[in-house]
């Protein structure tokens, strides 16, 4: 292999070695017919070299993947892919937890809604990371979001601002509209630059946002500061 090809491949770019589905090869993954990991970033890289021997195997008459053309893998699946080694990492709700021992320590109600399957299997290891019992709804666009919305009535959202067909701007304009929704905390992880965000006509106001990537320990911090804001609340 020359130094000018790249020894790891993205999702979208192995499925197409593969010829098959993108969904098709997540679940390759999930059972460990590929070798992959994820970023920090939180971003699946595939090994090439074990891409290349399954092309050769398919090119040599071996049967295709069972289930190469079935639906996408539900999120609920993403349980299945090995999770990278957690960091020593302790967030306030654990520490509250082993301080209290017995006492249940109510986690946060967390609507994610991220269109790419890299980035939720990321947030999921995250949220698992934090050790308080979070629950985790995912919306792939801003209509389904809004959807949940009313229907789970989280307490955190998490959005990215790229989505297709309607996007984070959208949601946010949606969300904020709505007077029934004004104690939702809302958190944007966005490739976008702050410039691009405003050349886009902004964020409303007390909505933060983060530039991807974010670093797991500064997400464990955000999710630390929202825990204990609605700790705070619920104890009013």
């Amino acid at each position: 292999m020359t130094d000018n090809v790249p020894d790891v491949l993205t999702t979208q770019q192995a499925a197409r070695r593969l010829g098959l589905s993108v969904s098709s090869v997540q679940k390759l993954v999930g059972r460990g017919e590929l070798t992959a990991w994820i970023t920090p970033g939180g971003h699946r890289r595939i090994d090439r070299a074990a891409v290349e021997r399954l092309a050769q195997a398919r090119r040599q008459g071996a049967p295709a993947p069972p289930e190469a053309d079935a639906a996408p893998v539900p999120a609920s699946a993403w349980d299945t892919v090995p999770a990278p080694p957690a960091p020593p990492l302790m967030s306030r709700a654990a520490a509250a937890a082993a301080a209290t021992p017995g006492a249940a320590v109510q986690g946060l109600r967390v609507l994610l809604a991220e269109d790419d399957p890299d980035q939720v299997l990321w947030f999921r290891h995250a949220l698992a990371a934090h050790h308080a019992g979070h629950r985790l709804i995912v919306a792939a666009d801003a209509s389904q979001a809004l959807i949940l919305l009313e229907r789970e009535r989280p307490d955190l959202l998490v959005t990215d601002l790229v989505m297709q067909p309607f996007d984070g701007f959208h949601l946010l304009r949606t969300l904020v509209a709505q007077p029934e929704w004004v104690g939702i905390e809302v958190l944007v992880l966005s490739g976008l630059s702050g410039d691009e965000i405003a050349a886009r006509g902004g964020l409303p106001a007390g909505v933060s946002h983060f530039t991807k990537p974010v670093a797991l320990e500064r997400l464990l911090g955000l999710l630390d500061g929202a825990w204990a804001r609605r700790q705070r609340a619920g104890a009013k």
